[in-house]
């Protein structure tokens, strides 16, 4: 993509972030090095910038190109913002972090975190030879980790390639470029082009009907990523396999010395009928590195429902799936399995590093979260400027919040009684809120200045028995965005007594939807027993 469609350096979004530089772009957006003006940090912001159907004004504000493009870029912006906020939800050591999503300009923005190393296929090029075992190993487990957390919340990745792939300095690996925006915008203009990748993109991909795709799509492609390590090439396109498949399988063509049972699974991903390949990250998992359930394996055919987003709904077995024995189409396949001693204990070897490397590097992400959090506690002065004028009675609070205490996180708010807003009029759940800072959005990975932070929640309260707990940030209640702690009162009074509300909460970077029954407020609850005193 052209740079200069790009926003000029220096541009600062959402009051946060200032834009360093391009570091990438494709046909339906582009990626910016942006440093967080709070933090001092640098992140990664992804803009939602669909080449063909929008424009950049003199302003900056991106539009569609004309009326009857209109739709189609709305449509594409919904899903970039879908695809933003179900990533929030992913805690994944290979799944890059998004932790904010906002509109300026007419378009959106993901905020990420930016990931320092070099993209797979550059990394394989930079070495020169052949990856060895270990380092397959090293990249292949976390990536298989990050697709089974994917695959069961039923979102699908639909572009893996050694070009969406980051390899961090230690060996590990981010996935990137999820694609939604440009999913949905092909599927409704029927534009293929640019949502496959040769080489990479399964057959049932090139179709505009997304129900016969499903997680062995996504391991189809990742099976092209490991053959283009282990061959040297990217596999033949999908499609020119269909009539005559002449490509070499990767246990003729490997270039190194690799487990026979890796070379047959990525042979087995690459199988041109979805009902040969694995069918999900499990078996795949066993046959790569060898466990015994990858002695003998069934596949059978299976459908997603339709719809155009990569967030599907899927299940076992479709009605009417059939199990394929041998001589069907090779489905039902006998894996060998070494007998050699000194290679079963380098194989054992390979596979105890590869999990403990994964294990370190979530604990690690456990770590910086930890870090965080107790930043969020322990914010210099200079941090209490950032509180509105509206929110002055709440200094208070906020001092005590910074001392260092011997505990962390949302269990180290302080009751703040008087500091904290009573709420008045009918309804009423039992909560005491306060503002929501940079740091602790930060931590929690909300929006700042969104929501409402609980500090305190009343025994015996509504929302005690909801589930809400002190740290939580309230930021939709009862289907009604929460832009600020003065909203919240307001809704909460308006709403009947006795109605069941969702309340949407932000905790542990991840929202959670708890169900509140509205109580009345102390004060109406005196007048009603006053008044039936007095009759």
């Amino acid at each position: 993509m052209d740079s200069r469609l790009g926003l000029p350096v220096g541009t600062v979004l959402a009051d946060s972030y200032r834009v360093l530089r391009q570091i990438g772009g494709g046909g339906f957006g582009i990626t910016y090095a942006a440093e967080d003006i709070r933090l001092g940090t640098t992140v990664a912001i992804k803009e939602y910038y669909p080449e063909a159907f929008g424009d950049r004004d003199s302003t900056m504000t991106v539009r569609p190109k004309s009326e009857r493009h209109k739709s189609t870029f709305d449509w594409g912006k919904s899903s970039f913002l879908q695809e933003a906020r179900m990533l929030a939800r992913f805690q994944h050591p290979s799944i890059v972090r998004v932790s904010r999503v906002f509109e300026a300009h007419s378009t959106a923005y993901m905020v990420m975190d930016f990931e320092r190393g070099e993209n797979f296929d550059t990394w394989l090029n930079r070495l020169g030879r052949a990856p060895t075992q270990d380092e397959l190993d090293r990249i292949a487990a976390p990536l298989l980790g990050a697709l089974e957390m994917m695959h069961d919340e039923k979102f699908l990745h639909r572009d893996i390639a050694p070009d969406n792939i980051i390899v961090r300095a230690d060996g590990t690996p981010v996935l990137l470029d999820f694609g939604a925006a440009r999913r949905a915008i092909a599927e409704r203009s029927h534009a293929l082009t640019g949502i496959v990748k040769a080489g990479y993109s399964p057959n049932e991909q090139y179709s505009s009907d997304s129900r016969l795709q499903g997680p062995w799509s996504d391991l189809y492609a990742l099976g092209g990523t490991l053959y283009r390590a282990v061959v040297g090439v990217a596999p033949e396109e999908a499609t020119l396999r269909v009539a005559d498949d002449r490509m070499r399988p990767a246990t003729e063509a490997a270039r190194g010395d690799y487990r026979r049972g890796f070379l047959s699974a990525i042979d087995a991903c690459l199988r041109v009928r979805y009902s040969e390949r694995p069918q999900s990250v499990a078996e795949l998992r066993s046959m790569l590195f060898e466990t015994p359930n990858s002695t003998l394996r069934f596949a059978a055919t299976r459908r997603f429902s339709s719809g155009a987003l990569p967030v599907q709904t899927w299940g076992g077995l479709a009605a009417g799936a059939v199990i394929l024995v041998a001589g069907a189409y090779g489905a039902m396949q006998f894996i060998p399995r070494s007998t050699d001693q000194d290679a079963k204990a380098r194989n054992d070897a390979s596979i105890a590093k590869a999990k403990a490397d994964y294990e370190l590097r979530a604990k690690e992400e456990a770590e910086a979260l930890r870090r965080a959090r107790q930043a969020a506690i322990e914010q210099p002065a200079e941090r209490e400027g950032s509180l509105r004028a509206p929110d002055a009675p709440f200094a208070e609070y906020f001092k005590d919040l910074r001392k260092p205490s011997a505990q962390s996180g949302p269990s180290a708010l302080p009751a703040v009684g008087k500091t904290a807003p009573r709420l008045s009029g009918r309804g009423w759940i039992g909560v005491k809120m306060a503002s929501v800072t940079d740091a602790w959005a930060d931590s929690v990975g909300a929006k700042q200045g969104e929501g409402a932070i609980v500090a305190a929640v009343t025994p015996d309260s509504p929302a005690l028995r909801a589930g809400l707990q002190e740290g939580d940030i309230i930021v939709r209640f009862d289907g009604k965005a929460v832009s600020g702690i003065h909203e919240l009162p307001q809704l909460i009074r308006g709403t009947k007594v006795g109605k069941t509300v969702a309340i949407e909460v932000w905790r542990d970077n991840r929202l959670v939807t708890l169900q509140a029954k509205v109580g009345q407020t102390e004060d109406d609850t005196q007048q009603t027993r006053s008044r039936r005193h007095r009759n």
